[in-house]
């Protein structure tokens, strides 16, 4: 792989900056105990199959066990929750992350009560690419929240989308 100078990789941060992405909380299970992580680089690989993926720091805590899982859940956040993003983005509030407003039983990924939607994936493939682990899964079961309108994260801060 090519080295990236400092230069262009600032202005790439800089770039993604102006690309707004709709907040995700990606949980599992593991041996009885959930886990999760805040993402935004989540997009559809395919409509048939209908399925997901999921771009993950190999840096995060939650990466070895997602690495060995069989299902996962994509919780899509809506703009009312931006303190559930906040609390699965910082690794010093882990303790704080499932104690409220979860349905979690860790036979299945836990799933965020009010989410814009959760989607349950069965992890088929991964894929590791320089700093960051891409993990493929299958749509299994979809909720969905009636209300439209997303938490949105742009240039380092939350926002809504409301839709139409």
């Amino acid at each position: 792989m090519n080295e990236t100078g400092p230069q262009l990789a600032e202005a790439f941060k800089q770039a993604m900056r102006r690309v707004a992405a709709t907040v995700n909380v990606i949980s599992i299970c593991v041996d009885g105990k959930p886990k999760g992580i805040t993402a935004t680089a989540v997009s559809v690989v395919s409509m048939d199959p209908p399925s997901l993926l999921v771009c993950v720091n190999q840096t995060a805590s939650v990466h070895p066990s997602i690495e060995n899982v069989e299902h996962f859940n994509v919780n899509v956040l809506h703009r009312d929750q931006a303190e559930v993003a906040t609390i699965f983005a910082n690794r010093s509030l882990e303790t704080q992350r499932f104690i409220r407003g979860w349905d979690n039983d860790c036979v299945t990924p836990p799933k965020l009560r009010g989410a814009q939607a959760v989607i349950r994936c069965r992890r088929i493939d991964h894929h590791r690419f320089g700093t960051h682990s891409i993990f493929v899964g299958v749509v299994e079961e979809v909720a969905m929240r009636d209300e439209i309108d997303p938490l949105v994260y742009l240039d380092g801060g939350f926002g809504g989308c409301a839709g139409r």
